[in-house]
C-alpha cells in the first residue's frame, strides 16, 4: 500500500484523465478499472463536446440560467444514468454550490471541468477520469482546455467492434436500467457493417493524429483482457500513479452477449473471438475490406470468408435506408450538426 505522504507526491503535477475510442472497444472496462483506484473517480459518458459544446463555445461567457441548466444536465447524467430525465429542483442545492466555484466570466469548458471537480472532491478522490467514447474525435480539444491531461485511447478489433454494436440494442435485456424504447430503435437504426467499419476508420485516422504524444496511451482491448495486471500497470505508470490490485475487480457487466453480474468480478478473458460464430461472411467481409490496411497496424490479422453474392448484394441495399434512417434518429445528440458530421467522417 502507498503511504499518503507518497500519493501526495505521485499527484503533484497529474490532472485530469480521459479515456476515448470507438464505441464498445473497452472504454466502460477501462473506466471502472480506474475507479476502483484510490486517487480515481469516474465520470461516465456526459457527452459533453458535441452535444453541450461546439467551438464557437469557446470565451463565450455563459448566463446564470444556461449554466444552472449545462450543470443540472451533467449532474442527471452522472448521477442518474444517461437516459434519465432532468427532474426540475432535485440537483439545485449543489448547482448552486458549483456556480460558486466558477470562475468570473465562464464558458461552457469552465463549467464542465468545475463540474467535474466537484464530483471528483465529492467522492473523497483526487483525479477526475472521464470517459466518453466519442471524444477520440476531440482529443486536441481535451489537451487544449486540460493541459497536461493524460488521454488512454483504446482500441478494439473492428469485427469484434461490428458484432458488439449490431446486439448492442439487445442491453436493455441484460441489465442496462433505464434504456427507453426510442434508444433501442436508434441503435438498431445506426448498427450497417459499412457504417460500423467507416466510423471504426475514422476512430483510427483521429488517433493517429495524436500518435507519440507523451500524454496519450494506447491500449488494445485485447491485451487488456489477455495481460490485466501487466497492462495496468504500463497505464498508471503513463498516468502517474501506483498500480493497486483492486482496480481490477469489477463486475461482469456491459456485455452485448451475456446478462450482467455484478456478482462476478474481475476481467472476462473470454470475449476475444465471438465475432467468429457471431457474424455473417457478408458483414465479416465489408468489414475486412473497409478496414483492411488499419487493421494490420494494429496487429489484427484477416480471415478468409465467402460471402454468399445474395447477401452481399442484401447488405449494401440496405446502407443507404439505415444511414438516413439513423441521421434522423441521432440529430438530437448533436449541438452543431456539421462540425460534428465532419470530425466522425474525416478520414486520412
Amino acid at each position: 500500500m502507498v503511504g499518503s505522504q507518497t500519493k501526495q507526491g505521485l499527484m503533484q503535477g497529474i490532472g485530469n484523465v480521459f479515456i476515448v475510442g470507438n464505441s464498445r472497444s473497452g472504454t466502460t472496462m477501462m473506466l471502472r478499472i480506474m475507479n476502483n483506484h484510490s486517487l480515481v473517480h469516474g465520470i461516465n459518458e456526459p457527452h459533453f463536446y458535441g452535444t453541450y459544446w461546439a467551438p464557437a463555445d469557446d470565451g463565450k461567457m455563459l448566463g446564470h440560467a444556461e449554466s444552472r441548466e449545462l450543470l443540472t444536465k451533467l449532474l442527471t447524467r452522472q448521477r442518474d444514468g444517461f437516459f434519465a430525465e432532468v427532474v426540475p429542483g432535485k440537483f439545485d442545492a449543489e448547482v448552486e454550490a458549483i456556480l460558486r466555484e466558477l470562475p468570473a466570466h465562464a464558458d461552457r469548458k469552465d463549467a464542465y471541468a468545475t463540474f467535474m471537480a466537484y464530483e471528483t472532491r465529492r467522492n473523497g478522490k483526487r483525479i477526475a477520469c472521464e470517459k466518453t467514447p466519442q471524444n477520440i474525435f476531440y482529443i486536441s480539444e481535451l489537451q487544449h482546455h486540460f493541459p497536461g491531461a493524460k488521454v488512454i485511447i483504446m482500441y478494439r478489433d473492428p469485427r469484434a467492434v461490428l458484432l458488439s454494436q449490431k446486439r448492442k440494442w439487445m442491453r436493455k435485456d441484460l441489465g442496462m436500467a433505464g434504456m427507453p424504447d426510442k434508444e433501442v430503435r436508434r441503435l438498431r437504426m445506426n448498427y450497417h457493417p459499412y457504417t460500423i467499419a467507416r466510423l471504426w476508420n475514422s476512430s483510427f485516422d483521429a488517433a493517429m493524429r495524436h500518435k507519440g504524444h507523451p500524454d496519450v496511451l494506447e491500449v488494445r482491448f485485447e491485451d487488456l483482457t489477455r495481460d490485466p495486471e501487466g497492462t495496468m500497470r504500463r497505464v498508471c505508470e503513463g498516468i502517474g500513479i501506483p498500480f493497486e490490485p483492486a482496480m481490477l475487480e469489477v463486475p461482469h457487466a456491459g456485455s452485448s452477449s451475456a446478462m450482467d453480474d455484478h456478482s462476478k468480478k474481475g476481467i472476462r478473458t473470454d470475449r476475444g473471438e465471438s465475432w467468429k460464430k457471431g457474424l455473417e461472411p457478408a458483414e465479416v467481409a465489408i468489414c475486412q475490406g473497409t478496414c483492411g490496411s488499419r487493421m494490420a497496424k494494429l496487429g489484427y490479422e484477416q480471415v478468409p470468408v465467402s460471402p454468399g453474392v445474395l447477401r452481399l448484394a442484401a447488405a449494401w441495399l440496405s446502407f443507404p435506408f439505415k444511414l438516413a434512417g439513423a441521421f434522423v434518429l441521432n440529430l438530437d445528440r448533436m449541438r452543431n450538426m456539421t462540425n460534428t458530421l465532419q470530425r466522425r467522417l474525416k478520414q486520412a
